[in-house]
């Protein structure tokens, strides 16, 4: 899959940009404030649908703008196809392939995907159960079309229980009937989401133990554990048992929404007893193992986007992502740097690559 252009109008600090781009190594230098990061959420969102920073599309308008457009073409297995995403202020967002308008974001999701790796992905680590659920949801989703239908409609039931539960406390009632209805929706498509992710975890798994026996050299040994309650206990035993704790709070409190995945090293918690080279040995790897599972489902070579990625990281690491990203199979890369210096002694004159300085 190769990005060949990108048009980007209006979005976050650019008004009009129109990049030419390679199917090697994109890169784009300049200090920080410049940009750079903006034009690979510009891309992330033309390939996505959404933004990878900002949930709210209102916050990739340019200040004092009330729209942002984003066109591209896009070259995937033989066929080239017309890329456009535009958002106005209290309008829909429109997205269109090869001039057909997509009516709903699941029908998008998925076809051109792309892993990104940026600073704030610290967080699937350090940061609570959500941020992992999160990574995880996102990969399953684009590698099965029914995990994404399963999750849309369990968080859509979900959702509606917990305001049922409201409703319980704020009238001093209960009604049991009503409940078992979500119940039993949420038991649908809680137990699909379940097996899916026990079984994709152990593909998954596999993926992240080869990166990371590469990145790490084998130093530091790992552990990698899918936790849920649902592997102890069944949906309708689990309700029962958590049905008063529910009535008292207001909200569900048992189910795949509380699913999470731990990360061990030497047998101690990553986040409480990792060094910074470490997590970043670990994140590192769980993005490749992602890159390399859709490559197996979806039979395409996600786009890699890398922001800055050799940030504060060590020269062994460094030549590592060095030989991944060199990889004339690792398909098309964008990649952001503040210092010209540092990506020409990185990448040899050797390496296809177009650098664009801002």
């Amino acid at each position: 899959m190769f990005l060949k252009n990108i048009s980007i109008n209006q979005f976050k600090s650019h008004e009009q940009l129109n990049l030419d781009l390679v199917e090697g190594l994109n890169i784009f230098c300049g200090k920080n404030g410049t940009g750079k990061t903006n034009v690979i959420d510009a891309i992330y969102l033309l390939l996505n649908g959404k933004s990878y920073f900002n949930s709210n599309d209102n916050l990739c308008i340019k200040q004092d703008e009330n729209y942002f457009l984003l066109k591209g073409n896009i070259l995937k297995n033989s066929d080239e196809l017309k890329l456009m995403v535009s958002y106005q202020t209290g309008k829909r967002k429109n997205i269109k392939c090869n001039e057909k308008s997509i009516s709903k974001m699941i029908e998008y999701f998925g076809k051109f995907p792309c892993v990104m790796i940026a600073p704030g992905d610290i967080e699937i680590i350090n940061g609570d159960s959500e941020h992992r659920r999160f990574f995880f949801d996102y990969l399953f989703s684009i590698i099965d079309s029914s995990y994404l239908n399963h999750l849309v409609q369990y968080n859509k039931v979900l959702e509606n229980r917990n305001k049922q539960l409201k409703i319980f406390i704020e009238n001093n009632t209960f009604d049991n009937d009503l409940l078992d209805i979500y119940n039993n929706q949420l038991e649908l498509h809680g137990n699909y989401l379940f097996k899916s992710r026990n079984e994709l975890t152990q593909l998954f798994k596999k993926y992240f133990e080869q990166a990371n026996l590469f990145i790490s050299d084998g130093n530091d040994m790992i552990k990698f554990l899918y936790q849920s309650g649902l592997q102890t206990t069944d949906y309708k035993t689990g309700f029962l048992q958590s049905l008063q704790k529910d009535r008292v709070l207001g909200r569900t409190t048992f189910g795949i929404h509380r699913d999470d995945w731990g990360f061990e090293i030497n047998n101690l918690p990553l986040k409480k007893t990792g060094s910074q080279g470490q997590i970043k040995s670990f994140l590192i790897s769980l993005k490749f193992a992602m890159f390399n599972l859709i490559l197996e489902k979806k039979q395409v070579k996600p786009i890699l986007l890398l922001d800055d990625i050799f940030e504060k990281i060590d020269n062994y690491r460094i030549e590592k992502l060095k030989e991944i990203i060199s990889n004339a199979e690792i398909g098309q890369v964008f990649i952001t740097d503040t210092s010209i210096d540092r990506i020409n002694e990185i990448f040899s004159s050797t390496v296809k690559k177009k650098i664009i300085n801002f």
